[in-house]
């Protein structure tokens, strides 16, 4: 499905407990909103209907960042636990586990941001827990309210992180405090969260999504896509080794200052006006 002009659907069917996420766009920023009342719990099927409004994000030569948030008062509560371990069951898509190549569905939606060539920014509207974590830490830049807690509690319920939570939460808070949270699975304020760093910055519930789009917005109006869709991949792919990074590094600013946008970046700044990027990435740069 592709995106239309304003704004799109992509609906979970799980029996009566269907959920929709919408997407609008504006600008260049598209905004996704989880609407599963009452808690936007995840099943394997609202996860596959985020993945697939991801998908037509990656396909849209407008989008130019994404927003993910939650409707109402929480961002998402993961797995629904009133419906006892088969809530877990299906959130994993466990019947699935046998085929080549599994993977949970969290693990599918997080690889899915990180294929995206432009930035996804979380706004957490309210508590992310368990999966909801797991899915604001796929995103590249988190903002919450000062209400909201974080929470990845899989040991406290027998099983283990998913969605590359163990890969994703060290290199994010560190390593000592990824094992303080996912060891414990313990909620976190918004305090904590971000002074470790998972949140960029708090604000109040009614400035939270604009405050988002803001930043998003400014992705849009003063970067090169070429350039961001770069850089996340090296930060996507930094190895622990600063060496090897810095070999990256190289190899792909060299790229970049052969092209197009560094002589307009460089251009625009010398100029003082805002800089006119392409507005997608090359395809031979993919």
């Amino acid at each position: 499905m592709t995106l239309t002009a304003r704004e799109s659907s992509f609906t979970s069917r799980d029996g009566a407990e269907d959920g929709v996420v919408r997407v609008a766009l504006d600008g260049g920023v598209a905004t996704l909103v989880l609407d599963r009342p009452p808690r936007n719990a995840l099943t394997s099927g609202f996860a596959d209907a985020l993945l697939e409004a991801l998908t037509a994000c990656h396909a849209d030569a407008r989008v130019r960042a994404v927003v993910l948030t939650g409707a109402g008062d929480v961002f998402s509560v993961g797995a629904d636990l009133t419906r006892g371990p088969e809530a877990l069951r299906d959130l994993l898509d466990a019947d699935g586990a046998d085929r080549p190549g599994y993977r949970e569905p969290a693990g599918r939606v997080t690889a899915a941001m990180a294929r995206l060539e432009v930035p996804v920014v979380a706004a957490l509207n309210g508590d992310a827990v368990g999966g909801g974590a797991t899915v604001a830490l796929g995103a590249d830049v988190r903002f919450a309210t000062p209400e909201t807690r974080i929470g990845f509690p899989f040991t406290r319920l027998g099983v283990c992180p998913e969605g590359a939570s163990t890969h994703h939460l060290p290199r994010v808070v560190g390593g000592g405090r990824a094992a303080d949270w996912l060891l414990s699975g313990r909620l976190v304020d918004a305090r904590e969260a971000e002074s470790a760093g998972f949140l960029a910055s708090t604000t109040t519930r009614d400035q939270l999504l604009a405050r988002a789009q803001e930043w998003a917005g400014a992705i849009v109006a003063r970067t090169s896509p070429t350039a961001v869709a770069a850089t996340k991949a090296l930060l996507r792919a930094a190895p622990a080794d600063a060496g090897v990074a810095s070999e990256a590094e190289s190899r792909t600013i060299v790229e970049l200052i052969r092209g197009p946008d560094c002589v307009e970046g460089v251009t625009s700044f010398l100029e003082r006006r805002r800089p006119r990027f392409a507005p997608r990435v090359p395809e031979d740069e993919r």
